[in-house]
């Protein structure tokens, strides 16, 4: 669990911090290998894998996993730069989201999710000889940490596929399957499986309104980890493998594809601090550290500063477990990092390390709020490590 890191991950994090100061993010690349390998041992064979390059952009651990053989999933110029430099191949790689930047549709081979009707009419009447699939909006409502479900904006509405087909119809356009993203941080192996029975069925549906015969879905994925002590334990993989399998025996020959980010790489990274000064407040005691949520935001409203582990000491405690707030460099009384959580009674020069900190962290944050330096991002594995 992260709030009982080995002693070598706890030295190896303390000595980056010597050597490139803090703030740091530091990203453990074998965690990435070893939980793609879980992964894949759960997965039945011939399900692909796209990593959602807007959880964590960074070079080197783009690399890695298209090393391992997986796709991408990108919504920028930016992003689609990112994988192709990484090595993903673009018949590899599925543009999203809700806007195309023209910079998008320039690459040869790459899939495109379309989002909308207004969408898909401005592609048949311009034209493009890029593989395409409908984003299909969920008429279900998911379950998960983070819905996307009926009342998202995103993907095109069930009471529109007809209009679609219409489309469709009267145009050249190659549309190979149907895309559906039900949401994502999924902890419950259940809600995984309803959530990826709901989707195909939808795109069974989608099939039928449009005149589609599928040769690709994607059903999205979304599996989440575990932040902190009240979420329950780590995704069981095992029935989602088998509901996986069934839905390959009900669609022979098409290609299954799943969507992942932070499952990836949050567990691989971390956020380390320094302590600067003890500030007590309306009776409570209160740390302030050199970072804050200008580097480690909570974009996705997961709560980190009162739901997740509390961060871990790289050092020898020195006094008993007490309830410490975390407070933040900022002038922002909300710059709060963590809230009352136990742990050891800390000083200034103590190093804090915020675990799962691997996915939505830097380039997901207002950074430049302040206008302090911008932490060092560090990759490693046991051979290096490489300053980003």
């Amino acid at each position: 669990m992260p709030d009982r890191a080995a002693p070598a991950d706890l030295r190896r994090l303390a000595g980056l911090a010597r050597e490139y100061g803090t703030p740091l993010y530091a990203f453990d690349l074998d965690r990435v290998r070893a939980q793609v390998a879980g992964l894949r041992a759960a997965l039945p064979e011939g399900v692909g894998v796209l990593y959602s390059v807007k959880a964590n952009p960074l070079p080197r651990i783009c690399a890695v996993l298209a090393g391992l053989g997986l796709g991408a999933e990108v919504a920028s110029p930016g992003e689609l730069r990112a994988a192709l430099a990484a090595g993903f191949g673009a018949e590899q790689i599925l543009v999203s989201g809700p806007y195309k930047h023209p910079g998008l549709l320039t690459v040869p081979g790459v899939r495109v999710s379309v989002d909308s009707v207004s969408e898909l009419a401005q592609l048949a009447d311009r034209g493009t000889a890029h593989a395409l699939l409908l984003r299909v909006r969920p008429d279900f409502a998911p379950a998960c940490g983070i819905p996307m479900g009926p009342v998202s904006r995103f993907g095109i509405p069930a009471a529109e596929l007809a209009h679609a087909g219409a489309i469709l119809r009267g145009s050249d356009l190659d549309v190979i399957g149907f895309h559906v993203y039900p949401g994502s941080q999924n902890l419950r192996a259940a809600d995984a499986v309803a959530n990826l029975r709901n989707a195909y069925e939808l795109t069974v549906r989608a099939a039928g309104s449009t005149g589609v015969d599928p040769r690709v879905l994607d059903l999205g994925g979304g599996f989440g980890i575990p932040y902190g002590p009240r979420e329950p334990r780590p995704l069981d993989l095992g029935p989602v493998g088998d509901e996986l399998a069934r839905i390959q025996s009900c669609a022979p020959g098409v290609d299954l594809l799943l969507e992942l980010g932070r499952y990836l790489v949050a567990a691989a990274g971390w956020y380390v601090t320094r302590v600067v000064a003890e500030q007590h407040y309306d009776g409570r005691v209160g740390v302030v550290v050199d970072g804050g949520t200008h580097h480690r935001p909570d974009l996705c409203g997961l709560d980190l500063a009162r739901a997740s582990f509390p961060p871990l000491l790289l050092g020898s405690p020195a006094g008993p477990g007490r309830t410490t707030d975390v407070t933040g460099c900022l002038c922002l009384p909300w710059d709060v990092l963590a809230e009352g959580v136990t742990m050891p009674a800390v000083q200034a020069g103590d190093l804090l390390a915020f675990a799962n900190s691997g996915a939505y962290g830097l380039s997901a944050a207002p950074h430049s709020f302040i206008s302090h330096p911008p932490p060092a991002q560090i990759t490693f594995d046991r051979s290096r490590a490489e300053h980003v």
